[in-house]
């Protein structure tokens, strides 16, 4: 009870402290986010979001944890995103640049902190799939996936820090239920913080003038703390062999990866850079139906939080991995077949929405 209590409430309260002493001085050295032709929020709001939020969870590591453990290399790789994230926000560096930090982080991951996959579960119904010589590889590809997935995501105001609030309460739930108390206090610490960043991004009468978004920071270095708790609570290997199936982190953090598939896949099929901003997203795609932002990200965070449901509900209830895969792909190529004739569902949503 101390943790899902005491915990979040110090926490959020670190970050709320952040966000209001570091405000002034990121806007007088110029790290605000500018309005331009993608970006159509009014007037120059601070970057400080992911900052707040990276020395809320440190001060959480150190307040709330006897010893940090091989977590430090969580910690530092957050940092390293956060650094890096913070120069692109000033700079803008080049992909390739950001794409080498994102993979110096994921080699801290499995080299540091000795975090990699090692197995995907018993996916097909026939025996767990071991990935031997190829636990390392895909760990990094899922590492670089998931922090661009979150990067992407950050295109609506509550939105990437909400969902990253949903998926972290989901770990810290499991974590529990697996008995990994180390891992669920950091997820309860990253809910803190994510709550005392939302205070000042999503839209509440509170906010007033104190709207703060993200930035690179936040984005970068909540990816990284999503796909590491993905790895470390699915695996065997860890917790005195006590985990989560794997087939449930894709439950959990849902929404991430299936939108991220979706727009990668459109942009191969048009010849274009998987990796290239642009406006094909879900959450464009329904700002397009003239539904409301709140609406909209409201939507989202709750489809996902019912998609970990499924997820968790269903490995509860003893439901084989096969078959919650196998609803996953249909619940993908669903979201997929929706995405590719996305234009065709505006005009019909429009429809809809007018005849109201």
């Amino acid at each position: 009870m101390f943790d899902f209590f005491w915990v979040p409430l110090a926490i959020f309260l670190i970050c709320v402290l952040a966000i209001l002493g570091l405000r002034p001085l990121v806007t007088a050295v110029g790290l605000v986010d500018r309005p331009d032709a993608r970006k159509r929020h009014v007037g120059e709001v601070p970057l400080v979001g992911g900052i707040a939020i990276t020395l809320a969870v440190w001060a959480g590591a150190f307040l709330f944890m006897r010893q940090q453990g091989y977590y430090i290399a969580l910690f530092g790789a957050l940092t390293v995103l956060a650094a890096v994230g913070v120069m692109d926000d000033l700079r803008n560096l080049s992909p390739t640049t950001k794409l080498v930090v994102q993979l110096f982080a994921a080699i801290l991951m499995t080299s540091w902190g000795g975090v990699y996959l090692t197995s995907l579960g018993d996916l097909f119904g026939r025996r767990e799939v071991e990935l031997v010589n190829w636990g390392i590889p895909l760990t990094l590809f899922a590492v670089i996936s998931v922090i661009n997935a979150m990067n992407m995501s950050d295109g609506l105001d509550g939105l990437c820090g909400g969902l990253a609030f949903v998926i972290f309460a989901w770990y810290a739930y499991v974590a529990g239920e697996i008995g990994n108390n180390a891992a669920q206090r950091i997820c309860v610490v990253f809910c803190g913080a994510l709550l005392g960043f939302l205070a000042f991004n999503m839209r509440n009468p509170l906010r007033g003038r104190n709207r703060v978004f993200l930035g690179d920071a936040g984005s970068l270095m909540l990816g990284f703390g999503i796909v590491w708790f993905a790895v470390e609570l699915s695996q065997s290997r860890y917790n005195g062999g006590q985990h989560v199936p794997p087939v449930v982190m894709l439950w959990i953090v849902g929404f991430v990866l299936i939108d991220l598939l979706a727009v990668v896949t459109r942009r191969v099929l048009k010849g274009r850079n998987p990796l290239s901003a642009d406006r094909t997203h879900l959450h464009h795609i329904l700002l397009r139906l003239k539904l409301g932002h709140d609406a909209i990200v409201w939507t989202l965070l709750v489809s996902n939080a019912c998609m970990g449901l499924i997820g968790v509900m269903g490995w509860k209830a003893g439901l084989s991995e096969q078959m919650l895969f196998g609803l996953f792909i249909i619940v993908t190529m669903g979201h997929l077949f929706v995405m590719r004739h996305a234009w065709r569902f505006i005009r019909v949503g429009r429809k809809f929405i007018a005849r109201r």
